[in-house]
């Protein structure tokens, strides 16, 4: 059974990551993840119930996409990908950023804890994951940029941590 949740939540990353907040329904999930009509609706029986699933997975995966390797291969690998453009609009939509409440601030904390084991420093941490979410929204928006200058960008990221400024 757990595996038929998280192919329901898979489908939902990939209807918010291709079509948008308003694509996701139970039925398009539903259709997506090729399982029978009614199946999201009884795993996830209300749209918060989904939302959240689909919240919860795509922290769940960027974890354990991100866990040992090289910052700027991660941020390549979640430029081109559907699972970032599905994050920012959960995270934009005021409807959804409002269904999500609690389970938004939970998983954002578990970002936020993780950085400051890497920063000493829990503003740093919350600077470093704003930058961070800043050049992939630059890059979403604007088009993927070169290794050189993702590294670049770092770089320079490192410098404004390093520096306190």
């Amino acid at each position: 059974m757990k595996d038929r949740k998280r192919r329901l939540a898979d489908a939902a990353i990939d209807v918010l990551g291709h079509d948008g907040v308003r694509a996701l329904t139970h039925r398009a999930v539903d259709a997506r993840a090729g399982l029978p009509p009614g199946t999201c609706s009884y795993h996830f029986p209300t749209r918060n119930a989904l939302l959240t699933a689909a919240l919860e997975r795509i922290a769940e995966l960027d974890l354990a996409e991100s866990e040992g390797r090289d910052l700027a291969d991660v941020l390549a690998a979640w430029a081109g990908s559907p699972r970032t453009r599905a994050r920012f609009m959960l995270m934009l939509d005021p409807q959804a950023r409002r269904e999500l409440g609690e389970a938004a601030a939970r998983l954002a904390d578990g970002f936020v804890d993780r950085a400051e084991r890497l920063t000493g420093s829990r503003a740093r941490a919350r600077l470093m994951i704003g930058l961070i979410d800043g050049l992939l929204l630059d890059e979403l928006t604007r088009g993927t940029v070169g290794a050189e200058e993702r590294r670049e960008r770092l770089a320079a990221i490192g410098g404004i941590l390093a520096n306190g400024r």
